[in-house]
């Protein structure tokens, strides 16, 4: 079974995540944004173009140790806010 694009794109995009979780070790965290500067970059990856050019974002796709604390704040970004959740369905 042939896969669809969506699975293709889904397949390239972990590569290429894994890729740099891997690539760019930075034991020392020279460089590296603090928690408010990685959840802002995490708010706005969202929007086409928003981190062209951003010194922040070109650190964290070259700092492994940025990149992993970058997908998890963007991860929780996305996840529904299971309290409102809760409220809603009462």
């Amino acid at each position: 079974m042939r896969e669809s694009p969506e699975q293709k794109w889904n397949r390239v995009q972990k590569k290429i995540q894994n890729a740099i979780l891997t690539s760019y070790p930075n034991p020392n965290r020279e460089g590296c944004p603090d928690e408010a500067g990685l959840l802002d970059l995490a708010r706005r990856a969202a929007e086409i173009g928003a981190l062209e050019g951003d010194q922040g974002w070109e650190h964290v796709t070259h700092c492994s140790p940025c990149y992993k604390e970058f997908l998890e704040a963007r991860d929780r970004l996305r996840k529904p806010n299971d309290d409102a959740s809760k409220a809603a369905k009462k």
